[in-house]
C-alpha cells in the first residue's frame, strides 16, 4: 500500500515537473551545452507521455476485434437465424412441392433451380451485409484510432509546447532554438532533440496504426521485436534447417498494404523539387505539426504509419528495411556482375563482397542465404539441362561449350561485414551472423586484392564493397578508390583497390556521405577558395569510375525517412574502368 502511494505520488511528481524541466533544459543547454541535461529532460518526458498513452490506449482493449467484439457476436447471431429461418422455410416448400407434383420431373427441375437461384441471391445479400457490416467495423474502428492518436498527440502538445513556445507567440516560433553558435558547435545535439521530438510525434500519431499493422502482417514483427528469428532454426520433417527468408523478411506489397502507402511515390524526388501544400495555411502556424516541420526542420509533413514504425524500432541505425524483394534482387544483381567480370577472366576469380560499416551484419547475412538459394536453383537447372541433352544425344562441341559456359553461370563468392562499433548497433549471439570489427579503411586494407607486382604470385581476387547509410559527412569512398600500391606506399598512383563499390541510401541531395565527395551532385561542391563558378569533375570520375544507377532495386527500398513524396533511399553502383 505504502509503495503504490510512493509511486502515485513520485508520477504525479513527474508529470507536473516534466514540461518545465525540459524548458529549463533547453535554456540551460544554449549556456553550458557540456553540462546538459537535455537528454535526461527528454528522456523523462518520453517517459511520462508513454504511461499517458497507455492509459489512452487501454480503451481500445475488449472493443475493436474481430472475434469476441459485440458487433462480431451481433453478427454471428444474425447470420445463424437466416440460415436457420432459410433452411426451414426452403426445406418445408420443398417437401410439399415434392410430394404434390412428384410425378412431374420437369417442373420439379425447375423449381430446385429456382431454389438454387434463390439461394444464392440469399447468399449473396448475406455477403454483401457481412461486407457493409466489415467496411462499417472499419469505419468505426479508423474513427477511435483518429481520436485517439489525436489525443495522444494533445498529450504530447502539453509536455512540449511550454519548451518550445513559452509566450505562445509569433516571436517565439521565429526564435530559433539554440543560438546559432551553439547550433555549429553543438550540431549533434540540436539535431538528437528535433530527432527526438520527431519521433515523438509520429508515434503519437501513428502508433496505434502501426501496432495493428505488425499484428496482421508477421513478417514486421521482427524488426520490432528485434530480430529474434535472424539465425534461428526450426524443425521440418525432422531437421533442422534456418528459417525460411519469406518469413522473416516483409514483401514490398505487404509493407504498402500495411502503411497505407498505396498513393505514396516510388523515386525519389529532388528536395529542391519539394513543396508543402498542406503546411501553406498561415493561420495554423503554431500547431506542434507546423512546429516540428517549419520551426525544427523535423521533416513530418507527408508522413505516416511507416515512418512511425522506425521510430517505434528505437534504434539510432535502423533506416533500411530489408525486405525479400529487395535481398534477392540486390543478390541476383552482384551474382551477374560476378559472371560479367569472370567472363572477360581466363578463369573465375575469387570474389569478396566486404559490407562496410555493417551494423549488425543482417545486410550480409540475408544475402549470403539469398545468393545461395540463387545459386543451387541455378544448378539444378543446369543439371536438368544436362541431363536432358545428354538423352537427345546432342552433345557436340558447341553444346559442351555453351553447357560449361552455363556451369560457370554463377559462383558463389565469399561475403563479409566489418564495422568499428561506432553507432553501437546490437550484435546477434549465434553463429550465422558475424561483424568483424574493423574502420572502413582498415576493413579495405585488409581485404584488398593484391597489388600489381604481387600479383604473379598470389592467387587472383577482385573486391566488391557495399555501404548502407554511409555517416553523414564522411566519405569513405575515396579509400575504396585508392591504388592497391597505395596501401604501403602513401602517395602511389594506380588502379582503384575496388573493383565496384555499392552505396545505398540517401544521395545527392540527402545525408549519407558528402554530397560532392561521394555523389558528385555539382551543386554540393565547396572550393577552398570561394570559387565555385567551376565545379571540376566528380572525384569518381577523375578516380576511373563510372556512376550507374540502379533504379530496378531501388524501386524496392523502404527508407526510415521515405514519404508520399519522395522515395529517399537508392541504390548506387561505382564502377572501376566501366
Amino acid at each position: 500500500m505504502i509503495l503504490t502511494l510512493a509511486s502515485s505520488v513520485t508520477k504525479r511528481i513527474s508529470k507536473a515537473i516534466a514540461p518545465n524541466f525540459l524548458r529549463w533544459s533547453l535554456r540551460m543547454h544554449e549556456f553550458s551545452p557540456s553540462f546538459s541535461m537535455l537528454p535526461l529532460a527528454q528522456r523523462l518526458v518520453s517517459i511520462e507521455v508513454q504511461d499517458d498513452y497507455q492509459l489512452i490506449s487501454s480503451r481500445l482493449k475488449g472493443n475493436i476485434t474481430h472475434d469476441g467484439s459485440i458487433i462480431g457476436q451481433i453478427s454471428t447471431s444474425w447470420e445463424n437465424f437466416v440460415d436457420q429461418t432459410w433452411d426451414v422455410f426452403f426445406e418445408s416448400r420443398h417437401q410439399k412441392l415434392k410430394a404434390a407434383k412428384d410425378h412431374q420431373q420437369e417442373t420439379k427441375q425447375i423449381e430446385l433451380e429456382t431454389q438454387n437461384q434463390l439461394k444464392s441471391q440469399q447468399r449473396n445479400r448475406r455477403l454483401k451485409q457481412q461486407h457493409t457490416r466489415k467496411e462499417t467495423d472499419d469505419d468505426d474502428a479508423h474513427t477511435e484510432f483518429a481520436e485517439l492518436a489525436n489525443q495522444r498527440v494533445q498529450l504530447l502538445d502539453q509536455y512540449v509546447r511550454p519548451a518550445l513556445l513559452p509566450t505562445e507567440s509569433e516571436q517565439d516560433f521565429k526564435r530559433k532554438l539554440f543560438t546559432t553558435h551553439e547550433q555549429d558547435h553543438e550540431h549533434n545535439s540540436y539535431d538528437y532533440f528535433v530527432k527526438w521530438v520527431r519521433g515523438e510525434y509520429l508515434i503519437a500519431k501513428y502508433g496505434l496504426v502501426v501496432q495493428q499493422a505488425v499484428k496482421k502482417y508477421p513478417t514486421l514483427r521482427d524488426d520490432v521485436a528485434g530480430l529474434n528469428s535472424v539465425g534461428d532454426t526450426k524443425t521440418i520433417d525432422g531437421e533442422e534447417v534456418e528459417v525460411p527468408l519469406d518469413l522473416i523478411l516483409p514483401k514490398v506489397d505487404t509493407v504498402i498494404e500495411a502503411f497505407g502507402m498505396e498513393d505514396w511515390s516510388r523515386i525519389k524526388v529532388p528536395v529542391s523539387s519539394w513543396v508543402d501544400a498542406d503546411d501553406s495555411d498561415s493561420q495554423d502556424n503554431l500547431s506542434l505539426k507546423n512546429i516540428i516541420h517549419n520551426k525544427l526542420s523535423g521533416q513530418i509533413s507527408n508522413s505516416g504509419p511507416l515512418n512511425a514504425y522506425f521510430e517505434m524500432r528505437r534504434r539510432e541505425d535502423s533506416y533500411e528495411l530489408w525486405t525479400f524483394d529487395y535481398i534477392f534482387g540486390l543478390a541476383q544483381y552482384l551474382l551477374d556482375r560476378i559472371k560479367a567480370m569472370d567472363s572477360a577472366e581466363s578463369a573465375p576469380v575469387k570474389t569478396t563482397i566486404l559490407d562496410v560499416g555493417a551494423g549488425d551484419g543482417r545486410l550480409i547475412y540475408f544475402l549470403r542465404r539469398s545468393m545461395h538459394e540463387i545459386v543451387v536453383a541455378n544448378s539444378s537447372i543446369t543439371s536438368t539441362n544436362i541431363s536432358l541433352r545428354r538423352k537427345s544425344g546432342k552433345t557436340n562441341r558447341s553444346t559442351k561449350a555453351k553447357m560449361e559456359a552455363n556451369s560457370l553461370t554463377y559462383t558463389m563468392p565469399t561475403l563479409l561485414a566489418t564495422d568499428d562499433g561506432s553507432w553501437k548497433a546490437p550484435m546477434y549471439q549465434n553463429k550465422q551472423i558475424g561483424v568483424e570489427k574493423l574502420s572502413a579503411v582498415e576493413s579495405v586494407a585488409k581485404y584488398a586484392p593484391p597489388s600489381p607486382e604481387h600479383s604473379s604470385t598470389e592467387e587472383p581476387s577482385r573486391l566488391i564493397v557495399i555501404c548502407s547509410w554511409m555517416p553523414p559527412g564522411h566519405d569513405w569512398t575515396a579509400d575504396f578508390r585508392k591504388p592497391q600500391s597505395s596501401i604501403h606506399a602513401p602517395g602511389e598512383s594506380g588502379v582503384g583497390i575496388v573493383d565496384e563499390y555499392i552505396l545505398i541510401g540517401e544521395c545527392d541531395d540527402g545525408t549519407c556521405g558528402h554530397n560532392f565527395l561521394t555523389w558528385g551532385n555539382p551543386n554540393a561542391y565547396e572550393s577552398g577558395d570561394g570559387n565555385e563558378s567551376s565545379v571540376p569533375l566528380p572525384p569518381y570520375a577523375q578516380d576511373g569510375y563510372q556512376r550507374i544507377d540502379l533504379e530496378d532495386l531501388s524501386l524496392l527500398q523502404i527508407s526510415r525517412f521515405d514519404c508520399k513524396r519522395s522515395s529517399e533511399s537508392k541504390t548506387v553502383s561505382f564502377r572501376r574502368g566501366a
